[in-house]
């Protein structure tokens, strides 16, 4: 089992600090940067690992079935987790947000069935929340976000289940 130490001990790693705060997205900021593409494959799989004890917990009695990883992802983190959530070896489906769109026939894959988001680091921001919705509004029953990173404000439409709460962002108008 992967300690909450050895987990601070990789996010510290790849941790920037900046005097002047710097721009994450369209309407984000911070002093304090996560270099996720740092992340060694061994330091990803122990998040993973991590993360799947805390989703089991989360998700109980339900068992996700399917995973929808955002298209902001730089790592492998959703395919990695659809492993190690996956029964005997196998491995969850993994949709790529971008792909869930009415008429594709994904709305018959996820009706109905426990899907998990995931991303590499949540925020409050915009594109998370869509995320959520069209999941959702495709039929889909959000059990949770997986993440890497949590940098959010506080709770959401549904737990976030994270390896590290990070820094806040500041929200720019």
């Amino acid at each position: 089992m992967v300690s909450e130490s050895e987990i601070k001990e990789i996010f510290c790693g790849i941790t920037e600090t900046y005097e002047q705060a710097l721009r994450l997205g369209r309407n984000c900021q911070s002093n304090i940067y996560y270099r996720i593409e740092d992340l060694k494959e061994k330091e990803l799989q122990l998040c993973a690992e991590y993360l799947r004890e805390r989703i089991i917990k989360v998700c109980y009695p339900t068992q996700p079935q399917i995973l929808v990883s955002l298209k902001s992802n730089f790592t492998e983190l959703a395919e990695k987790l659809a492993y190690e959530l996956a029964p005997g070896g196998e491995s969850l489906e993994v949709y790529d947000l971008e792909k869930i769109e009415a008429g594709n026939g994904i709305r018959k894959i996820l009706k109905g069935r426990p899907v998990v988001l995931v991303n590499d680091v949540i925020t409050t921001g915009k594109s998370c929340l869509e995320a959520h919705n069209t999941t959702t509004l495709m039929g889909g029953s959000v059990q949770c976000w997986a993440a890497l990173i949590d940098r959010t404000f506080g709770p959401g439409p549904v737990p976030v289940v994270a390896s590290f709460t990070g820094a806040p962002i500041t929200l720019i108008y």
